[in-house]
């Protein structure tokens, strides 16, 4: 019996390429996905709008059909996530089906991850469809349709101006993390989702079908723009801001039970998959995990990252990847900042980590500048700062590690 490939191994050199989070404060869907197109070249995402639509919360967005979860009205947008558990009858057939079609989507692809195919409307299947289930709708994630119109404006503009369109290295998605999702989603006494674990372990099981979901229509989407020439990269990142409350005393589970839900996680893709988190959190337990690239806020938190450098070599020694946020969202501190001294705050990290062992080559190779978080806090102008600003850090940083 052929021995299974390493799951874990990344073969991903991005170079201090720039992608982004995940949410832009535009009202317009195809101006937010215009922006990430031009301002974000080498790993254009999907953007999530949450001042668009309640229904783009991050909790809300990723909720549909896993068990217990109901998604309740929402007046407005930006009014909460409106998202509320209960368990009955309801709740039982969902964690049926949910492990009806974890078994159906490995029978339908052989085993293995991913998708294949478009269904009318445009969502990946399975051979029997089961993955289009789990698809994300225009009604809860307009950044998808919108990025996929403005890549292929712009490849029509390229082609009329009679210049080579600019392939992106990949493209990324995010989902939804279980962690935060099941201590944000709360029933009506107020516990959370996350002390039910039989509940959780389905929750988690749908995120997965549904980050399935995402990374074959990321897969298919970049194939379609070369042509089926090249195979651009599929990042998908797990976002989870509640991490951050990771060994207090609010914390109910153990190091074990988180280390679980990640590797359903990576049992399930092939993409580049990561975490992010914003907030400080144990990183030498993140860097162990399963996860094979994380994501963090460089701006406030590098300086503890950096207290890790055998963590982070052993991290890149497996070939996982670093996304650094040194471009703070926080409107006062982004004003505060320009290209200069944020290469300069990310260059000290960097030569900090060098100083401790750290391979200088592997890091600059397996690393990837980023904004801090999500730039939904923001305005339209200070979002397409800081994407601009990302761009310029990452080619002043590229200029000066080939110098040396």
């Amino acid at each position: 019996m052929p021995e299974a490939p390493d799951r874990s191994a990344v073969r991903f050199r991005p170079k201090l390429a720039v992608t982004g989070i995940g949410s832009l404060p535009h009202l317009s869907a195809d101006e937010g996905a215009a922006d990430v197109v031009a301002l974000c070249p080498d790993f254009p995402y999907w953007p999530q709008f949450p001042r668009l639509s309640a229904a783009e919360d991050m909790y809300r967005q990723f909720s549909r059909g896993l068990p217990g979860v109901r998604l309740e009205p929402a007046a407005r947008a930006g009014g909460g996530p409106a998202v509320r558990w209960r368990r009955d009858e309801q709740a039982q057939a969902e964690l049926e089906r949910v492990y009806t079609d974890v078994l159906e989507a490995e029978e339908a692809q052989g085993g293995g991850p991913g998708g294949s195919g478009r269904a009318e409307g445009g969502a990946p299947e399975g051979a029997d469809g089961v993955l289009e289930r789990w698809a994300l709708g225009p009604h809860e994630a307009c950044g998808l349709a919108a990025l996929e119109r403005a890549l292929e404006r712009a490849r029509r503009e390229g082609a009329a101006g009679g210049r080579s369109p600019a392939v992106p290295l990949g493209l990324k998605g995010q989902t939804t993390g279980p962690v935060s999702l099941g201590l944000t989603v709360k029933d009506d006494r107020g516990r959370a989702l996350l002390y039910e674990e039989d509940l959780m372990d389905g929750v988690v099981r749908g995120l997965a079908l549904r980050a399935r979901w995402q990374e074959a229509w990321l897969r298919e989407t970049a194939g379609r723009l070369t042509g089926g020439e090249a195979d651009p990269q599929v990042l998908l990142s797990v976002d989870e801001p509640y991490l951050g409350t990771f060994g207090s005393a609010y914390f109910p589970y153990s190091p074990e039970v988180v280390t679980g839900y990640l590797k359903v996680f990576d049992e399930a893709l092939d993409a580049v998959w990561g975490v992010h988190c914003c907030d400080n959190t144990d990183w030498e337990f993140i860097l162990g995990s399963p996860v094979r690239f994380v994501s963090f806020d460089a701006y406030a938190h590098g300086s503890r990252v950096v207290l890790y450098p055998k963590a982070v070599k052993d991290f890149l020694a497996a070939g996982k990847v670093l996304l650094w946020g040194i471009v703070p969202t926080d409107p006062d501190r982004l004003g505060g900042e320009d290209a200069e001294s944020l290469t300069r705050r990310c260059l000290d990290l960097l030569e900090t980590l060098v100083g401790r062992g750290v391979p200088e080559r592997s890091l600059v190779r397996q690393s990837m500048v980023t904004p801090a978080c999500g730039l939904a806090g923001l305005s339209v102008e200070e979002a397409r700062r800081a994407m601009r600003l990302a761009v310029d850090v990452s080619r002043i940083l590229r200029r000066q590690c080939d110098d040396r």
